[in-house]
């Protein structure tokens, strides 16, 4: 059973083989510096790829040292385990598909290369491990609401960022990317004819089957988004506007949901769809700030968001428990097997680089006052917030003279880094948060200072100050 389930420990075999086999310098030769790419399938079985033709694979004498790799693999290994570039349809897609992960790479003395790659095949979280490409212009700050675990006051953080950043005159587009569970929108629009014709879902699906680029700049203009009735109760200097991720007239809801994650029919991933509506919607309503809201858990949009959307800031909402830290650890483990996540990446709106480390900033959600069984509880979970932080943060060098200046290494006190947490503190109306159905949860004194030490920072980080520079 283990030879089926131990996948990390089975690719950690293969490395091995590279690593001392010695008839590796004469597989070497035989790839003449492409790489080798193993495959796993949408079954979790394995079959190695090789950039040379069948007849140059059997004239080698390599034979031994791919026979000693299948042996590695063993029952994930498929059969025929090889696979060469003239046996593929379409081959070079093997090669530049851009989620292929390095497993092993070593150079020798003459400069020649030796690598082993690995490319997934798998229907969903596949985007958490594919980096961001240049970013174009954005028409918008972003700011992405994400977190493992549910109930932990998400979406009125949310909502309560966005009428401070109307307040000072922002115009703030509000999205519901939380497409199984969708509801954000419900607290901020009225159901029925509050709700525009469409949502989300139906934009993408309408790209998705080819409709015309300036019927979807209109749709995203007049019938994907809707102003808030909370602009005019509130008086608003800016407006909020709502993208749902249903209309009133959205049909078969369930049956697109199914099928948006698809690379549509004319090549676009689900990661460019998504963008491209931002970044339509953005441009047609003039939006300042974007907001959007993922599913909680380790979901297919969070990774679009999180990893391919280049935000601004993203935050990660957590309570300190076990179950919180064990599930960030897990994901950053698995963000750990393509450090080139972790590279800056040009950006034309910016001089500086977007990094997706840098975007992170952790929120303390529905934080307990300190007393009886919470006191001790802030300095918790700063401690667990930095040591959990710290798998995705490069190795502290200490006084070393010969620090790498790119490596991202913030202190556990350092109040600017991810893991530094901005504190929501807990009140019960945050049990049932809905300011359009009670709108005196928007002017109560405690609610509002529950969010008082969120807000600052966040609108901060996200440029946002009065007009008068305060």
């Amino acid at each position: 059973m283990a030879g089926l389930l131990d996948w990390k420990s089975v690719e950690d075999a293969l490395v091995e083989v590279l690593e001392q086999n010695p008839q590796s310098d004469r597989l070497r030769a035989l790839l003449a510096g492409e790489a080798l790419i193993l495959v796993r399938n949408w079954y979790g079985q394995l079959v190695l790829l090789l950039p040379c033709h069948r007849d140059e694979l059997e004239r080698s004498p390599c034979g031994p040292l791919i026979d000693a790799l299948k042996e590695k693999a063993g029952p994930l290994a498929l059969s025929p385990w090889t696979l060469c570039r003239d046996e593929l349809f379409d081959a070079e897609s093997y090669w530049a598909d851009p989620s292929l992960l390095q497993l092993f790479g070593e150079e020798d003395a003459a400069g020649n290369v030796l690598e082993l790659l690995l490319l997934e095949r798998q229907d969903k979280e596949r985007d958490w491990l594919t980096p961001t490409g240049s970013s174009t212009v954005n028409a918008a700050k972003r700011c992405v609401f994400f977190s493992v675990k549910g109930g932990v006051g998400r979406s009125a953080a949310l909502i309560w960022l966005a009428i401070a950043c109307a307040q000072r005159g922002r115009r703030v587009l509000v999205v519901d990317g939380d497409f199984e569970s969708p509801g954000l929108s419900s607290s901020l629009l009225p159901r029925g004819d509050g709700q525009p014709a469409y949502g989300v879902i139906d934009w993408l699906t309408a790209q998705a089957l080819g409709a015309d680029p300036e019927a979807l700049e209109r749709m995203a203009l007049e019938h994907t988004v809707e102003l808030s009735p909370l602009n005019a109760r509130l008086a608003l200097q800016g407006e909020i506007w709502v993208a749902p991720a249903y209309g009133n007239h959205t049909q078969a809801y369930v049956a697109k949901l199914a099928r948006i994650y698809r690379q549509s029919p004319d090549g676009k991933a689900y990661a460019q769809r998504i963008n491209d509506f931002l970044l339509a919607t953005e441009k047609q309503h003039r939006i300042d700030i974007t907001l959007f809201d993922c599913r909680a858990g380790i979901d297919d949009t969070a990774a679009v968001a999180i990893t391919q959307l280049q935000a601004d800031i993203s935050f990660l909402f957590a309570i300190n428990t076990s179950q919180t830290w064990d599930s960030y650890g897990l994901l950053f483990k698995h963000l750990q097997r393509n450090r080139a996540l972790f590279a800056s990446t040009n950006s034309e709106a910016d001089d500086e680089p977007w990094e997706l480390r840098r975007s992170l900033r952790l929120v303390s959600a529905l934080t307990p006052q300190e007393h009886g069984p919470y006191v001790g509880y802030w300095d918790a979970l700063q401690q667990n917030a930095y040591t959990t932080f710290s798998e995705i943060y490069d190795e502290d060098s200490g006084e070393d003279s010969d620090e790498d200046p790119q490596a991202f290494s913030p202190a556990p006190d350092d109040t600017d880094a991810p893991h530094a947490a901005l504190c929501i503190k807990w009140v019960d109306a945050l049990r049932a948060f809905n300011p359009l159905a009670e709108p005196g949860q928007l002017t109560d004194p405690l609610n509002k200072a529950a969010f008082d030490d969120f807000l600052g920072p966040a609108m901060a980080l996200l440029g946002c100050v009065s007009r008068d520079g305060r």
